[in-house]
C-alpha cells in the first residue's frame, strides 16, 4: 500500500511555502521507504492556474507525480466574493461559488480520485491502492472537493492561520470530514480545533524537517550583488499579503530615526507593490544565494501576520541569525519563544525599538543565533517522517497493510 498527497501545485519551480513543504515531505517519505503519489495540477501560478507543466505521470526524485488540467478560474469574482463573505458570512451557496471561482478545479483529478473507490459513496475499496490520502491546505478547491471523495482514509493538512476563510461553513465541513489532521505547530492545532470544533478528531503535530543547506559565503554575496554594508533580510514572496508593504513603512521610520541597518528583500516580487529606491531587491534566488545572503545579513525579519509554520525562521536560526518577527502571528510568536532565537514586535514603535536593540548589540545577536541554531537542529526529516507515520496510521483504512 502507498500514500497519496493532493495539492494545488507541485514542482521545483513553484514559489509557495505550502507547496514546497508538501514536496519536501513527499521526498522525505520516499527516502524513508514509503511509496508516495502526488495528485496535482499543471499550474505554477496560483491566481491564473495557467498550464506550466505537461499533463500526465512523471517522477520527481522518487515521487510519482500525476498532473491534471484545470478549469479556468475567475480571480476577480473570487476576490469580490471573499469581501462579501467577510461582511456577511455564512451563506454556503456563496462559499461554494467562491471556492469554484478561486479554484483550482480539476475535473479529471477528481474523477481519478473517485475511480479509486470510496466506501462512503457505495463504491468498492478494492481498487484503492492508497493506505491514506493527505489533502494539503484547506484553502483550495483541490482539498475542498477531494476530501469528500477520500474521507474514509483522508488526512487534512490545514496549514491554517487566522483569516476570514478559516471561519467559512465550507471550511468547517472540510475539516470535519477528515479522518485525521496533520498540523505544523501547536498554535495551528489550537486555532483549527477552536475554529472548526474538531477537538475529538485524531491529529498529530507533524512539523517539518530542514533539508541540508549549502554553506553560506557573505563575501560571495557581496561580490555578486550590490548589498548595503549592514542589513536586515526578508526572505520569501515580496507581496503585500506577506506584510512586506507594512515592513517597508516600518523600516523607513527606523531609517529616519538613524537605524544603521538597511533592508534587503529576497524573493519574487508580486505585481503592484511599490518598493522605494532605498530598498535593495534581489528577485528570485537559488539555494546557494539564499545561504550567502543569510551569511551576510545581521537580522532576518518575519513580517507576515499569517503563518502556519515559519520555515524562514528555522532557516535563519540554522544560519545563526536572530529573527525579528510579527507578534500578531501566533505561530511565529510560539516558535520564537520556544527557540529563544529572536525578538517580536507588535507595531511600528516596537519594530523600531527591537531592531535598534538587535543592531546595536552584537553579543545578544550572537547568543540568540546560537539558541536558534540549537532549536533548528531538532527539526530533522527523520523525526518528521516518524510523526507522519503516526498520522497515517490514524487515517488508514482498517485492515490495510502498511507499505
Amino acid at each position: 500500500m502507498s500514500i497519496a498527497f493532493v495539492v494545488q501545485r507541485y514542482g521545483a519551480e513553484v514559489a509557495g511555502g505550502a507547496e514546497a513543504l508538501c514536496r519536501d515531505t513527499a521526498r522525505a517519505l520516499v527516502r524513508a521507504g514509503e511509496d508516495v503519489t502526488v495528485f496535482t495540477t499543471t499550474a505554477r501560478d496560483y491566481l491564473s492556474w495557467e498550464p506550466f507543466y505537461p499533463e500526465g505521470d512523471w517522477m520527481d526524485d522518487g515521487v510519482r507525480v500525476r498532473r491534471f488540467a484545470v478549469d479556468a478560474p475567475d480571480p476577480q469574482r473570487s476576490a469580490d466574493l471573499v469581501r462579501h463573505l467577510g461582511l456577511d458570512p455564512g451563506d454556503p451557496a456563496i462559499e461554494a461559488e467562491w471556492a469554484k471561482a478561486q479554484g483550482p478545479v480539476s475535473r479529471d483529478m477528481f474523477a481519478a480520485l473517485s475511480d479509486l473507490g470510496d466506501s462512503h459513496q457505495g463504491r468498492s475499496q478494492r481498487g484503492n491502492p492508497y493506505r491514506a490520502v493527505a489533502c494539503w491546505t484547506y484553502l483550495y478547491a483541490t482539498s475542498q472537493l477531494a476530501m469528500p471523495i477520500v474521507r474514509d482514509r483522508g488526512i487534512l493538512v490545514p496549514l491554517a492561520h487566522e483569516e476570514p476563510m478559516l471561519r467559512f461553513t465550507l471550511t468547517r465541513g472540510v475539516m470535519r470530514m477528515a479522518k485525521a489532521l496533520a498540523f505544523m505547530t501547536p498554535e495551528e492545532r489550537r486555532l483549527v480545533e477552536q475554529a472548526a470544533g474538531v477537538e475529538h478528531t485524531p491529529g498529530v503535530v507533524v512539523g517539518a524537517g530542514l533539508d541540508p543547506s549549502p554553506d553560506g559565503d557573505a563575501a560571495r554575496a557581496r561580490r555578486v550583488r550590490a548589498l548595503p554594508p549592514r542589513f536586515a533580510l526578508y526572505l520569501g514572496r515580496v507581496d503585500a499579503s506577506k506584510g512586506v508593504d507594512a515592513l517597508i513603512r516600518m523600516h523607513e521610520s527606523y531609517r529616519r530615526a538613524g537605524g544603521p541597518l538597511s533592508l534587503v528583500l529576497a524573493g519574487r516580487e508580486a505585481p503592484g507593490l511599490r518598493i522605494p529606491g532605498w530598498v535593495t531587491t534581489t528577485g528570485f534566488i537559488t539555494d546557494q544565494e539564499r545561504a550567502d545572503l543569510l551569511a551576510a545579513a545581521e537580522v532576518v525579519v518575519l513580517p507576515s501576520p499569517y503563518e502556519s509554520l515559519s520555515l524562514v525562521a528555522l532557516e535563519a536560526w540554522r544560519a545563526k541569525r536572530p529573527t525579528l518577527g510579527n507578534a500578531r502571528a501566533d505561530v511565529v510568536a510560539g516558535q520564537t519563544a520556544r527557540s529563544g532565537g529572536g525578538l517580536l514586535y507588535t507595531g511600528p514603535d516596537t519594530y523600531e525599538r527591537q531592531l535598534f536593540r538587535l543592531s546595536l548589540n552584537p553579543a545578544e545577536r550572537e547568543a540568540m543565533g546560537e539558541s536558534g541554531r540549537a532549536f533548528a537542529a531538532t527539526w530533522t526529516w527523520d523525526a518528521c517522517v516518524a510523526r507522519w507515520r503516526e498520522v497515517i496510521a490514524l487515517a488508514a483504512v482498517p485492515g490495510a497493510a502498511a507499505a
